[in-house]
């Protein structure tokens, strides 16, 4: 687990619980913090020798500005980042071979929020993203009795959606839960890739 996005999601909930600080009526900055799980989105292989390990460990720190657009509505622009975790495949037929891949994003777009009941609200976002990310492998050859290795660097754009319900626990934080897609092209596994997150998240405004 990234402990850059644990520490800023523990700071987000320690400042907002020592005290608040009051928003402009029109609208206010935010940060927003989320830790959870991504799942890569790669397929299945038929067959006992070959593994993959498509969960792990993500995390969100996204910052912003957001206008209150009418009654209960609000509407903002947001930048962040998000850990993707990585994926894993292991073959054990003949040559043993691991590989695996992690993945990261810087993040641009918007984001809007429904007061739908009392203090509850349901969230969207979507926007552009340009992930990093970094390939290894390593195989041994039993008849050979050597391990060779490798490994890649790459990057590229895609863009990001996703949804989401949360409960305002006071005038300037709130808790909640989303789903995000992530959809990147131009990776390692080739073509385009869809990684979708779980995360628990906490938001400061200011």
């Amino acid at each position: 687990m990234n402990k850059f996005l644990i520490a800023a999601m523990s700071a987000t909930l320690a400042v907002a619980s020592a005290s608040a600080v009051a928003s402009d009526a029109n609208g206010g900055f935010f940060i927003n913090a989320g830790v959870g799980q991504a799942q890569y989105h790669v397929g299945r292989t038929d067959g006992g020798f070959y593994k993959i390990d498509d969960k792990d460990t993500a995390g969100a720190l996204r910052f912003g500005y957001a206008w209150r657009a009418a009654d209960g509505f609000e509407l903002g622009a947001e930048g962040g980042y998000a850990d993707l975790g990585k994926s894993t495949a292991d073959l054990d037929y003949g040559p043993v071979a691991h590989t695996d891949e992690k993945l990261n994003a810087w993040l641009i777009g918007l984001n809007g929020k429904y007061h739908v009941a009392g203090k509850w609200y349901v969230q969207a976002r979507g926007g552009w993203l340009r992930w990093e990310g970094k390939a290894n492998a390593r195989m041994f050859d039993p008849f050979t009795n050597t391990t060779s290795y490798g490994s890649a660097k790459g990057h590229g754009h895609g863009w990001y959606g996703g949804v989401g319900v949360g409960y305002d626990l006071g005038r300037n934080v709130s808790m909640g839960v989303a789903y995000d897609n992530y959809h990147v092209t131009g990776n390692h596994y080739g073509g385009a890739l869809n990684i979708g997150t779980y995360m628990v998240s906490a938001e400061l405004r200011f």
